[in-house]
């Protein structure tokens, strides 16, 4: 009877781990959506896009399109430089200038020594205070929109200023497939180490 009962549970755990491995696609899939917050956007007084996306400037392509469409008559480019650089060092700043769409009225930059998701919020609700801003769309890449929206609810939570999360599209995160990539898998598990240690360190 014993050794019977070893064998029916080898049985299940193989049937378990098959099942598992047959449905992987699909929880990982789901744990890749997970990442992505999209908000329905409205016309606002400025769209942001947030640093840290060149050089591939996805983020920066993103906020274009959406400028294009309308949303919004300005497009703030949220730059962390160092002391001694101004915002034509900025490369998203030149990216721009270079697609020739943007006036000098419609493309502004906020720069900051944040260091972080949270102190670059910190900054950007004082700066869009100071513009009178009322509302904002928030533009960064897919997989850094969950937490995104996360600080943004925390520092931001008077609500006195409405914020849109819009995620642009990235080359290092696809939902649907991440696993099967080794650039994916990095985004994946590096930006998941950023929610865990924003979740219980900060």
């Amino acid at each position: 009877m014993r050794f019977k009962k070893k064998w029916i549970f080898l049985l299940v755990c193989l049937l378990t781990l098959l099942t598992l491995y047959t449905a992987h696609p699909v929880y990982l899939s789901v744990l890749g959506h997970l990442m992505v917050v999209s908000d329905p956007i409205e016309k606002s007084d400025a769209i942001i896009v947030l640093d840290g996306d060149y050089p591939q400037d996805e983020r920066l392509l993103h906020a274009v399109q959406l400028w294009k469409s309308g949303y919004a008559p300005k497009v703030i480019l949220s730059a962390k430089l160092a002391e001694w650089q101004t915002y034509e060092d900025y490369p998203s700043w030149r990216h721009a200038v270079k697609l020739r769409v943007f006036s000098k009225d419609t493309l502004l930059v906020a720069t900051h020594a944040a260091d972080s998701t949270k102190e670059e919020a910190q900054y950007l609700r004082i700066y869009s205070r100071q513009h009178g801003f009322k509302s904002v769309i928030i533009v960064t890449s897919n997989y850094h929109t969950w937490r995104t929206k996360r600080v943004y609810e925390k520092e931001w939570r008077d609500r006195d200023i409405r914020v849109y999360i819009s995620p642009a599209y990235s080359s290092q995160f696809h939902p649907d497939e991440w696993w099967q990539h080794r650039a994916d898998s990095r985004t994946f598990f590096y930006e998941f180490s950023k929610i865990i240690w924003y979740a219980f360190a900060e």
